[in-house]
């Protein structure tokens, strides 16, 4: 009996030394996922942001400086299953936005589900979405379990994915933009009807007043010294556009995304899901899943060195101001926890690097599938051996294999011989052939970290830093392993957050298992992160 007591007594220690006690917890938890923002934005455009926005969450907040993705093929779909169930592709399963399914012999999308229909608009076409092919767990998903499923999840955000992976399987309501009609919409994989606040936000018509609004500097150009000139060689252009100068009027509700304004309708739903779902009322810790999907488009448009993607952050920093004013008045200062991250980085433009002297551009994709199912043809005598290319992985067509009766490991040497002659690729990686492979260190790490054995290629390849896996003549892609795609930040901020930074070396999966510890619950059942350790709670 003595025992007991003397273990409990060191239990409550421990919970006091960390500032926490058993049930407390914050109201309200936000997770903030800024689409394609590269680490360094957070200082670029440092002395340009107003106080309330990221400077806010930066000197109130824990800065985790060093902070990367594990591993290396860096899309929207696997960041955000990253962020929210602690693990990697390896493990969540979602590889990538898109992956060859063997058994459908098709190209899959990531959030794909011809199970159900889309909610809220008259046409399911291209809206059949849900969590299904997320494989694990996420935090929002074992914080309903843990409370009964008495607290409330809602995910918000332009792009589908970027609402469903964060908001998981169990959440109160997942709503992403139809572009066409410019409405929020769900799947009846969640309900069969909109709720009533939502149907009440479409009716505003938002997006059509967006697209009516022409999008100008929100400074003179003069002052933009962080980016290049209005009228630059390496942007691209709305379609309807002689230029990609200031005004850009939208004209349709396609170009939408690609502006500030899809982050300002993003978060005017995040506020109305805010108010109407009562988030942070009561003792029960809800989660609010917020994804900015703007910056990635405009990134993907305009670039990296633009004033375009300037503008969007300075635009998005002082909506995040008013976002936190928010959350004060409706949960309360204190009451509530935010992180904020990103989903992966991005290059600068190729033309823009090349033009400075670091030529390192290539055109990856079919001429390199060409190119090798030519080789292979002349070597087994087989042609297209390689049917499938896909972000940097290649798919074996088995059957075909089968019937010539070759033999795979001589098909997989021959074509990992073939892709090291090129000079853009550094190594390549037979996950299930280790005699063939020739990636060591990091480079094997982060494509194992990414490779699933249902569902990645047969031979995946890492390109030398500074390649681009497509031929972006205009505006930026990503999607490697090097700093500029895996380095993004992770903040901190509010509830019992000591103020601070550090650059110990921080993943990104290691966000939901941080978060999961301060709620006292379990972290997402396919959890390989770790809490971090160098943030420290208030008493």
């Amino acid at each position: 009996m003595k025992s007991s007591w003397f273990f409990f007594a060191l239990f409550l220690i421990s919970l006091q030394l960390s500032g926490q006690t058993p049930a407390d917890r914050p109201k309200l938890v936000v997770g903030i996922v800024v689409d394609q923002m590269r680490y360094d934005y957070l200082y670029r455009y440092w002395d340009k942001y107003s106080t309330g926005g990221f400077k806010r969450l930066i000197t109130q907040g824990y800065n985790c400086r060093n902070t990367h993705y594990p591993y290396a093929f860096t899309e929207t779909g696997p960041g955000h299953a990253t962020i929210y169930t602690g693990t990697t592709p390896s493990v969540h399963g979602i590889v990538s936005n898109n992956w060859y399914d063997e058994k459908q012999g098709r190209v899959v999308y990531c959030a794909d589900d011809k199970n159900v229909s889309a909610v809220g608009v008259a046409s399911s076409d291209g809206l059949q979405m849900s969590p299904r092919n997320l494989l694990v767990t996420t935090l929002g998903d074992e914080l309903k379990l843990a409370t009964n499923h008495r607290a409330k999840v809602i995910g918000v955000a332009l792009k589908d994915r970027s609402s469903i992976f964060p908001a998981g399987y169990f959440s109160n309501g997942t709503y992403w933009l139809d572009v066409k009609t410019g409405n929020f919409v769900t799947s009846t994989f969640y309900a069969q009807s909109l709720p009533t606040w939502v149907q009440k936000f479409n009716e505003q018509k938002l997006a059509q007043a967006y697209i009516n609004k022409p999008w100008t500097p929100l400074l003179p150009l003069a002052q933009y010294t962080e980016s290049d000139a209005d009228d630059s060689p390496y942007e691209g252009k709305f379609g309807h556009e002689e230029k990609p100068v200031f005004p850009h009027n939208l004209q349709d509700l396609k170009n939408l995304p690609s502006s500030p304004w899809g982050n300002s309708l993003t978060l005017d739903i995040a506020k109305a899901a805010l108010i109407n779902e009562q988030l942070g009322k009561d003792e029960i810790t809800d989660l609010l899943a917020v994804s900015f999907s703007s910056t990635d488009y405009v990134g993907h448009l305009f670039g990296t060195s633009s004033i375009e993607a300037e503008d969007t952050y300075l635009r998005l920093d002082q909506e995040l101001a008013g976002l936190l004013t928010l959350l004060d008045e409706q949960v309360g200062k204190g009451e509530y926890l935010v992180f904020l991250s990103a989903d992966h980085g991005a290059p600068y433009n190729i033309n823009y690097m090349n033009d400075r002297r670091y030529q390192k551009s290539v055109n990856m994709g079919p001429p390199v599938q060409d190119s090798l199912n030519q080789h292979l043809a002349g070597i087994f005598g087989v042609n297209k051996l390689v049917p499938i290319y896909n972000a940097q992985e290649l798919y074996f067509d088995d059957e075909l294999i089968q019937k010539n009766k070759l033999k795979k490991p001589e098909v997989e040497r021959a074509t990992v011989e073939f892709l090291l002659e090129r000079p853009e690729i550094a190594c390549a990686v037979v996950p299930l052939n280790a005699d063939v492979s020739t990636c060591s260190g990091f480079r094997r790490d982060l494509l194992m970290n990414g490779f699933h054995a249902k569902r990645s290629g047969d031979v995946l390849f890492s390109l030398e830093p500074g390649y681009l896996n497509s031929n972006y003549q205009k505006g930026v892609t990503h999607g490697v392993a090097y700093e500029y795609d895996t380095h993004v930040p992770l903040l901190f901020y509010g509830w019992k957050i000591q103020p601070g930074s550090g650059s110990q070396a921080v993943f990104v999966n290691d966000i939901a298992p941080t978060v999961a510890d301060w709620l006292r619950i379990n972290a997402p059942n396919g959890a390989s992160g770790k809490p971090v350790q160098d943030i420290r709670l208030k008493k």
